[in-house]
């Protein structure tokens, strides 16, 4: 199973689980990519996951790191540094 971050916009994302890391998908009526992953993360009790991170597919990459750096202050499944 992998940790899914949905980064939707600058306010909006989501995290949840799927079973596959697909390059692209439709959810929730949107075309998203995968942008980041999936990586392996290590929270603060030792326990290791799996994480991508997908943005929807008009998004270029500038606007995902932008993205990425907002979320990452409040997802802690964007904290991928172990």
């Amino acid at each position: 199973m992998f940790t899914i971050v949905l980064l939707w916009d600058a306010k909006n994302a989501e995290v949840t689980q799927w079973e596959e890391t697909p390059a692209l998908i439709t959810w929730k009526d949107r075309e998203l990519s995968l942008r980041a992953g999936p990586r392996e993360r290590v929270d603060a009790d030792g326990n290791s996951s799996q994480v991508a991170v997908y943005l929807p597919d008009e998004l270029n990459e500038e606007e995902f790191q932008e993205l990425f750096a907002l979320h990452e202050k409040h997802i802690p499944e964007l904290h991928l540094h172990g």
